[in-house]
């Protein structure tokens, strides 16, 4: 099998004109018959053509290994937060000051930490209910041996609110969610900036804890949290972690097992469908980076908002994980 196949069969089915491109096929208005509609993280649907649509920029046969990764990776940046840049229907809590129980953390850094038993309940099943599972499943649907022998019960469950999409001195990494097991609980401690000033020690602490752990867990973050992290801890001086310690994305496991089965493969999808997981008045990330922007100004903001969404999403890789070794189906083969 030539690599790009074998490509193709591990990701899933080509989108039908990335299909045709490949045999070589000339694009028409009826064999394209959709245009891409962003709908989440690392999801497009599909809505129907009224008129032809203009000649792609990328029109051109599916040649190479790198030019199908550099495809698809184009393709997830583009939609992994598209969701969220539409506004919500019902106005959202304000408040003034400082987020509540912020305080100084072990490492210089100003964080909120909440702690979990864990028998709690996280949607249908509890949060000590996230790690019984079939490692060498798991394994397979991450493509990666290593995860057989990990052991995340020591892992670090790593969810990111930043002021962009895009990397550079720009863009504010300003809370940053790591959820451990520890002593029969689930803490989530949750870093804050609360001055652009205090950024490095942010970071710093940020590195340090996921250094001291066996593995990092999270949900698109190979493609976006890290680098957003990485990028600022190397402005700052600030040795990243992320070379040494494991990473699972269960992004893409759970592409892989469930891509079709639902609207979308979003955070929030598969949280509901696989792990009932029902949000009440979750505020869109979206709304973060103005949240931050509204703190520091001195204005009403709605950080409790950030901090709660943040949280949920910690809380929802525990939930997703074992969702994540399953047998991955099999698919038919591209003619």
């Amino acid at each position: 099998m030539d690599p790009v196949s074998e490509l193709r069969d591990a990701f899933g089915p080509e989108p039908a004109d990335e299909v045709l491109l490949a045999q070589g096929g000339a694009h028409s208005a009826l064999s394209i018959g959709a245009s891409s509609a962003r709908t989440g993280r690392g999801e497009i649907e599909s809505e129907a053509v009224r008129d032809p649509a203009p000649p792609r920029i990328d029109a051109r046969p599916v040649s190479s290994v790198r030019d199908l990764l550099a495809r698809r990776a184009a393709r997830a940046r583009t939609v992994e937060v598209a969701d969220e840049l539409r506004p919500p229907e019902v106005p959202r809590r304000l408040t003034l000051g400082r987020p509540e129980r912020i305080t100084p953390s072990g490492g210089g850094a100003l964080a909120r930490e909440t702690t979990f038993a864990c028998a709690h309940a996280h949607g249908s099943r509890s949060l000590a209910d996230g790690l019984v599972f079939d490692a060498a499943l798991l394994a397979t649907t991450a493509k990666d041996e290593r995860v057989a022998t990990l052991d995340l019960s020591r892992a670090v469950f790593l969810d990111t609110e930043t002021t962009g999409l895009s990397g550079g001195a720009g863009t504010y990494v300003f809370l940053v969610g790591l959820g451990t097991f520890e002593s029969h609980a689930f803490n989530v401690w949750q870093g804050f900036l609360a001055d652009p000033r205090d950024e490095r020690a942010l970071l710093q602490e940020t590195a340090d804890r996921i250094a001291a752990a066996s593995a990092i867990v999270s949900f698109f973050g190979k493609s976006f949290d890290r680098h957003r992290l990485e990028d600022k801890m190397r402005m700052h001086g600030v040795t990243p972690p992320f070379a040494t310690v494991p990473h699972l994305d269960l992004y893409w496991p759970l592409r892989r097992l469930h891509q079709g089965r639902f609207e979308n493969c979003r955070l929030k999808t598969l949280e509901r469908e696989l792990a009932g997981v029902a949000r009440a008045d979750d505020l869109p990330g979206s709304f973060a980076p103005a949240a931050w922007f509204d703190f520091l100004g001195g204005r009403p903001h709605q950080l409790e908002g950030v901090f709660r969404h943040n949280l949920e999403d910690v809380l929802s890789l525990v939930a997703l994980l074992p969702h994540a070794a399953a047998p991955l189906p099999v698919r038919a083969k591209q003619p």
